[in-house]
């Protein structure tokens, strides 16, 4: 069954209001004035961000600390100068020069918008990059039973993310962003060392989305599956044959395995949480495929683990299809 969102981003256009004059009181005679031609509507589309996060393992507080963010127009031919926003709107719906904001409070498919469309920020409609001044001071991890404040190395402090699109039929509704950047830390954080030597994290840009007007899937497991151990929702493209585990075979850590990788590594992940429940939100509308994995080994974000996926006993059907929709979250049980 599908279930509405507790809300929707309905498509907003834009309209424009025409005044006519009329003809000189002291002309004699009349003549036919044509109707004024109306103004195109408005090709600037209003810009607002929230961000979102996706559950990691161990950690108990995921701090990143913004500065600035820079909207990088991908199209060439139009030579648009770079827009760079450098101040927030924080909780309370104050203007900040920085915004620290924990993940690990706004996940699935809650999230808390950082600009607003009130500050005033219009773009063209196009394709843009993204890119993220990060505050190493205020940007840590603190993980369960530990008070050291692990600090997020980002290179050069500028986190560079993928391409999206802007579009005026998207709008802000409510204190909801039209655009919200999700990130799987799952996928996205990386550990600098190891448990024994933890020097810190990073965030890479793979894991991180921006989307616009998206779904959202959730659902729960039954405790037949989670009794076997913890378990992980893995999400992955409908055209996907063989379902691999987190991989990252273009980071420079990565390790080539002696045979030929032909599994594909998943489009997002999420842990299920000790209520059965799990949400994956903030996904572009379409088709995917759905596999779950109880009691696995731990699973690399960056190396090739051989994990058996779908593994949750006798679970039938193994994988599951299923169709997001834009403005709604689909349910989807094992």
């Amino acid at each position: 069954m599908k279930c509405l969102f507790k809300y929707s981003i309905p498509l907003l256009f834009p309209f424009s209001v025409i005044s006519c004059g009329g003809s000189d009181s002291s002309s004699s005679s009349t003549a036919e004035v044509a109707p004024p031609t109306p103004e195109p509507p408005s090709e600037l589309a209003k810009f607002s961000l929230g961000l979102s996060d996706a559950p990691v393992d161990d950690a108990l507080a995921v701090y990143i600390e913004l500065d600035s963010i820079t909207l990088i127009n991908t199209d060439e031919s139009q030579a648009t100068p770079d827009t760079v926003i450098e101040t927030f709107t924080n909780e309370n719906g104050e203007e900040v020069e920085t915004i620290q904001v924990n993940l690990l409070d706004f996940q699935g498919s809650e999230q808390v918008r950082i600009i607003d469309e009130a500050q005033g920020v219009e773009l063209d409609n196009g394709v843009y990059a993204m890119e993220l001044l990060v505050v190493d001071e205020g940007s840590y991890v603190l993980l369960n039973n530990d008070a050291t404040e692990y600090e997020i190395k980002v290179p050069s402090s500028r986190l560079r993310l993928g391409d999206f699109a802007v579009d005026n039929s998207a709008e802000q509704v409510g204190e909801l962003p039209a655009y919200t950047v999700e990130f799987d830390l799952r996928k996205s954080l990386v550990l600098r060392g190891n448990l024994n030597n933890n020097n810190g994290f990073i965030i890479k840009p793979q894991g991180v989305r921006i989307v616009s007007q998206a779904g959202a899937i959730a659902g729960s497991v039954a405790p037949e599956f989670t009794n076997l151990g913890e378990c992980f929702v893995y999400l992955y493209d409908s055209e996907t044959a063989e379902y691999g585990d987190m991989f990252d075979s273009e980071d420079e850590a990565f390790e080539e395995a002696e045979q030929e990788i032909t599994a594909s590594a998943p489009l997002a992940t999420t842990q299920v949480a000790v209520d059965g429940t799990y949400t994956i939100g903030f996904l572009p509308a379409g088709s995917y495929q759905m596999a779950l994995a109880c009691g696995i080994a731990l699973d690399d974000n960056i190396q090739f683990d051989g994990i058996t996926i779908p593994s949750a006993g006798d679970i039938t059907p193994d994988v599951v299809e299923v169709n997001v929709v834009a403005g709604e979250s689909t349910n989807v049980d094992f």
